[in-house]
């Protein structure tokens, strides 16, 4: 049996958004792939070759250093010297490393609890009588820094994490490759690669907000995707290997690669044009994670694409492979719609809640979706504050609606008031009336028995898009 030792960035989405500027986001995203990448973990393995060796079964995703351990007694060492690895590169990143037992990586990633679990949470120092930092006022403010350009320069006062995260950060329009954050490079070359066309990326969010095609261009929707049973699909195949069934068959890079392909195709079905700058900043694309800002107007349909190509996608793989008998993961998502100026650590951690809830709701057995609206909901999770009061619909209803949906959302704001308000505090008799008078009567029964409530429909297609 052999030990395997992942350490991991834990509640990235979070730590990414520590800061509330764009520009800290796009250095720590840099920051997480340089110290992460195959390449660094073989360099910090130098002098550990007889204990330690990258596990190249695991696939290679950002935030994650995953290991084979050479000899038993060499994991404590190998762990702490792992730690100061990343501890040197990601000050205030939470860290988690967890060690697993099997014949190979798949049959212990498989097993039902690792060996052991420990956690590494982000060092607090003490607090001197000094300057909070200016981005996260979190830590102390230990060095300075020049951002912005033109009349938008200034000086700011930064901590180590911080200060680290802006010389990381280059701009997505330079010129030179080595500047652009990883994640948001990776997405450039890829759509490159397969449309023949080099757009930039906004480095501002109003900017982003601009790009949407409605009259309302100042809001922004924050989508946080994750992938459902994707465990199960490694037990399964986990028990095909034992049988000498799917043992070529590499699981993490089938998962990624069904990740872009849905990225990708969701980008595509923007209805904002992307041959001069794409109307997207990605945050987090690793194994079936998925962490972007998009133009509110374009996140209903850039959603759906997303959860539904990830699946066929996924699914093909597994077809390509003789593997077409297995369970196919799919992806959950959460959409939270705000301002432009809104602060984006309050929209991350709203939708990690919301994505919780959705998986939660569904048992991770299907693809299903929570949103949220800041501007009209507020910022606390509606679910928290009425049980059942918004559920999260499963992918399969929302594409059943989605008809329904597109004629309500062709009504003005006021007649969606006014229904809104009935659905509210009437009885169905009156809000057939009302519907019928609007000729939408075919469309607004379905809510009222379904598995979208009228309220919330007519909340969603605030932000709607028809084609």
């Amino acid at each position: 049996m052999t030990i395997f030792l992942d350490v991991a960035v834990v509640q990235i989405q979070s730590w990414l958004a520590r800061t509330p500027h764009l520009r800290g986001r796009r250095g720590a995203s840099r920051m997480i792939r340089e110290a992460t990448m195959a390449e660094a973990v073989d360099e910090m393995l130098t002098k550990f070759t007889d204990k330690a060796r990258r596990n190249t079964a695991y696939g290679d995703i950002d935030g994650v250093i995953a290991l084979e351990i050479l000899r038993d007694d060499a994991v404590d060492e190998v762990e702490r010297h792992v730690m100061r690895h990343l501890r040197k590169r990601l000050p205030a990143a939470p860290l988690r490393s967890t060690r697993w037992e099997g014949q190979d990586s798949l049959d212990a990633h498989a097993a039902d609890e690792p060996l052991a679990t420990h956690d590494w949470p982000a060092p607090v120092p003490e607090w001197p009588a000094s300057k909070p930092c200016d981005w996260c006022r979190s830590w102390p403010a230990s060095r300075e820094a020049t951002v912005g350009a033109g009349d938008d320069r200034k000086q700011v006062q930064l901590c180590e994490d911080c200060g680290k995260r802006h010389r990381y950060a280059g701009f997505t329009t330079s010129t030179t490759a080595t500047l652009k954050p990883g994640v948001e490079r990776d997405l450039l070359e890829r759509w490159h690669k397969e449309h023949n066309s080099k757009p930039t990326l906004p480095d501002k969010f109003p900017d982003l907000a601009l790009l949407g095609k409605e009259n309302d261009n100042t809001h922004l929707a924050t989508v946080y995707a994750d992938g459902n049973a994707v465990g199960k699909l490694n037990k399964e195949l986990r028990d095909l290997r034992r049988n000498g069934i799917g043992t070529n068959f590499d699981l993490p890079q089938a998962i990624s690669n069904a990740t872009w392909s849905a990225l990708l195709a969701a980008i595509e079905e923007m209805s904002a044009g992307t041959d001069e700058m794409m109307p997207v900043i990605a945050h987090l694309v690793g194994g079936d994670d998925v962490l972007v800002s998009i133009p509110a107007h374009e996140a209903w349909w850039f959603t759906r694409t997303l959860q539904i190509t990830f699946q066929d996608a996924l699914a093909a793989e597994l077809a390509d492979a003789g593997l077409a008998d297995l369970p196919v993961p799919t992806v959950s998502a959460a959409i939270v719609f705000h301002h432009k100026f809104s602060p984006l650590p309050a929209a991350v951690d709203l939708a990690g809640e919301l994505l919780a809830h959705a998986k939660k709701q569904h048992r991770g057995q299907r693809a299903s979706l929570a949103w949220q609206d800041i501007t009209h909901d507020g910022p606390y999770p509606l679910h928290h504050q009425a049980p059942g009061q918004r559920q999260a619909p499963a992918l399969d209803a929302l594409i059943d609606a989605w008809a329904d949906l597109d004629s309500l959302a062709e009504l003005g704001a006021s007649a969606r008031a006014n229904l809104a308000v009935l659905a509210r505090h009437t009885d169905p008799e009156r809000v057939k009336a009302h519907a019928e008078r609007l000729g939408l009567w075919d469309s607004v029964q379905r809510f009222l028995n379904g598995p979208i409530p009228l309220e919330d429909a007519l909340g969603m297609v605030r932000w709607w898009r028809t084609k």
